[in-house]
Formats: structure tokens, sequence, C-alpha cells
């Protein structure tokens, strides 16, 4: 058998891989062209008036053209043989599909900055974001800052990612001061597993140690608690979580807006279930199943993030994390990375990290019991009904013995195809089936 396999690796040809042509095309406005927005990095940028386009002409078939903004997309079209809308979906970074497109243009309705434009034929690398619109969530996060999803929750999405859960992040403050870091913010996401667009609060990002200084800030900035509570609520009600996540209730290392943000989400969780609580958006009233506060010492649980995860090509969730955060170009030189990574990087996994330990949770709040297995946010969490009626199962989204066995045809299939379309492996089928007939 083995040497079947052998053989079928030999004979299949090469027709998985992305070809970037980003380098083989001219990309020019008013007959310029603009390094900056083909060099790979998000911290250089060009910046266009609303009637100026960009001009691409490739060679070969533009299959996909993907987009970075610097600080907030803007509504455009891209023109060829046929007509594409930009910005539809509001991402910072964005990805069209062509078809058959070897001479585009690119125009918008206002004033736009790019940072960066990239061109695929064929398929597209594992890098290339392709974000996706949530509807209801099976988790949802609250993060305070850029980074603290890789750090304080260090583990949890791709754990959770890899089991086919459908995850959205929530940051409580904004970056704007700083787009650098929305930039990575996505990146590291991205490098996580997460394939659902985040979303992110209006409010500054302001250091203090005490919630009083932090709710201070946040007023100052021109905001009260109570639009604290209003944006968290609406969040909720609008992706309508079975689980949720936030901070420890003393910040961790005590970090105002930490606690700020747990302090009006244990507030908002009872709120977003009120049908008379009101906020400016019209989502209805809806109860969430679980709330799990980070280092929260009351009905403990520990998650274990040194297993290797099957859909991160064995890596363990500690393993990913650390990649993700490495995707915070602009924090690396913070005490963070020493105390995810290790003094000299010599840490291997996660219970290696003793303080703030990203695998301590405590379940604060619970509408389907309380919990004994103590090592999965999902534990008594029943069926959802999908949109279509049909049940689905959020706790176990390991596929069907039937479908196993489906895809594993398909693949027998496949490689059968592949192989009688080479000369050599019909030649080889030929030679072999004499062989049995004697």
């Amino acid at each position: 058998m083995k040497k079947y396999l052998l053989l079928l690796l030999i004979l299949i040809p090469n027709v998985v891989g992305a070809k970037e042509i980003t380098s083989s095309c001219t990309i020019t406005s008013d007959e310029e062209e603009y390094q900056e927005i083909v060099d790979d990095d998000f911290t250089t940028k060009v910046y266009f008036d609303q009637d100026e386009t960009i001009n691409i002409k490739c060679d070969s078939d533009i299959s996909y053209i993907y987009i970075s903004y610097d600080k907030t997309y803007v509504p455009g079209l891209i023109k060829g043989n046929k007509t594409y809308s930009l910005g539809d979906n509001k991402y910072l970074h964005e990805l069209v599909k062509l078809e058959e497109e070897k001479d585009i243009t690119l125009s918008f309705t206002n004033s736009f900055v790019i940072t960066d434009i990239y061109l695929f034929d064929e398929e597209l690398p594992d890098w290339v974001q392709n974000w996706q619109t949530l509807d209801k969530a099976d988790l949802m996060l609250f993060s305070t800052h850029s980074d603290d999803e890789q750090l304080f929750f260090a583990g949890l999405l791709p754990t959770y990612a890899d089991r086919g859960k459908k995850i959205e992040v929530v940051y409580y403050t904004n970056h704007y001061n700083n787009i650098s870091r929305y930039h990575e913010l996505l990146n590291g996401l991205w490098t996580l597993g997460i394939k659902y667009y985040p979303e992110m609060s209006t409010f500054p990002d302001e250091y203090s140690e005490t919630l009083e200084d932090a709710l201070a800030n946040l007023e100052n900035a021109g905001f009260t608690e109570e639009d604290a509570i209003k944006f968290q609520v609406d969040m909720i009600r609008k992706y309508q979580p079975r689980v949720v996540v936030g901070h420890d209730e003393k910040g961790e290392y005590s970090h105002g807006q930490h606690i700020l943000n747990t302090y009006t989400l244990e507030k908002a969780i009872y709120k977003a279930a009120d049908e008379n609580y009101k906020t400016d958006n019209d989502y209805p009233a809806y109860q969430i199943d679980k709330l799990y506060l980070h280092l929260y010492e009351e009905n403990p649980i520990v998650m274990n993030y040194d297993t290797p995860l099957s859909s991160f090509n064995g890596k363990t969730a500690y393993e990913v994390a650390k990649e993700g955060y490495a995707k915070h170009l602009s924090q690396q030189y913070t005490w963070f990375t020493a105390w995810l990574n290790g003094d000299n990087n010599e840490f291997t996994k996660m219970t290696d990290i003793e303080e703030y330990s990203p695998c301590n949770f405590g379940l604060y709040y619970t509408n389907v019991g309380e919990d004994s297995s103590k090592d999965d946010m999902f534990e008594n969490i029943k069926e959802r009904k999908t949109e279509d009626n049909k049940k689905e199962d959020i706790s176990n989204n390991e596929p069907k013995e039937k479908e196993k066995k489906s895809n594993i045809n398909y693949k027998i299939i496949l490689g059968i195809f592949l192989m009688l379309s080479s000369g050599a492996g019909l030649l080889y089928i030929l030679i072999n089936t004499k062989k049995t007939a004697k």
C-alpha cells in the first residue's frame, strides 16, 4: 500500500499553490508608481485625492486583489471587464474576487489612503485575510486592548477555533491614535484562526491603575459609564454568544481599563437580557449561557493549552498564541514579551507562565448549571438551531462518520483521476493490471 501512496504523490501535479503576481504587474496613479503600496509594510502609505484612480495592468489574469487601507475603508469601485464594489463590508483589510481581469481601475468616493495592495492568481496563501461577518457567536471575548487577546487570553481563541466555534472578539478601546496596532490586531487574530471580523468601541486607550481613574478618563473623553454598558449590551444582543469571556476583576496587573471592562460587563450581561433596557439600537433582548472571568477564584476551571491542535498542523494553542502575539510588532519591546515567551524565549508550554496564568478562569455566571469537568467553557451547552432550522451541536464539531468516509472517498477518487491524467500513471496501472491477470 505504501508504494502506491508514494507513486501517487510523485505523479500528482502541483495543482494547489498560490502565486502572488504583484511584482509582475504595473500599479500607477497619474502614471506615477508608488513603491509604498507594494512594499508589504502597513506602516508606509500613499494618500490619494478623491478624483485620483489606481490603475493596474498585469500580463496574467488577476484572480484576487487584497487591499490594506490606512485608518478606515473607503467605498469605491473596481472597473475592468466587470465592475466590483469596494468597502461594502467595512473591513480595513479587504479581499475581492475578480474574474478574467488583466487591466483594472480602482476609484473611491472620497480621498483615500492605501498601505498595501497585493495581487494573486489561482489559490490564496494562508496569510491573506478573507474576513467574514458573523451572525451568531458561540464565544465572545471582551478584550480591552489590541494584544490582550494574545496575552491574558493566550490559547483561548486557537483552542476553540480548532473546535470549529464561531468566535467574535470585541475590543473595549480603539487605537485610532496608533493605527499600526489595528493592523497588528487583524494580523494577530487571523494567525489564531479567527475568521470573523472583530468589533471595536470608540473609547480611547488611556492608562490608569484604578476603576475610579478609568471612569474619570472615560468621562474626560466625553463618555459615561452607561455608554460603556450600552456598547457591551449591543454586542451581546447583536451576536447572541453562548459563552462570554472577560478580564480579571482586578485588571491582571491592575490596569484600570481592564478593571472597567469587566466592571461594566458584569452589569451588561443582565441588562442585555432585560427587555425593558433600551439602547440606540433595536437588537432583541438576549440572555447568555455563561460568563467566565480570567483569574476569577469562584467555580474555577483550568484550560489546557499544551496539547496539539489538528487544524494548526499539530501546534499547541500556546505555540499558536506566541505566533499571534509576534504579529504585534509595536509591542515586542514591552515586558509582556518576556512574560509570554520567557526571558530568553525558554518557555515551551503555557504552564511555564505562573503569574496571571492564561489557563485560569472562573465561572462568574451560568444559566446552564455548574461545571463538573472544570476544563471546558462549553460544558453543558446544548444544541442551537441554525437558520435552516436544522440542529447544530456546538459542543462537538467533529465531522460525522459518514462525512468522514465521504471525504476519504472523494480524496481517493481525486487521486485516481490525477494519476490517470498522467501518462506515467496510466502506464503503471496497465503494467500492474497485466501482472495481476497472470
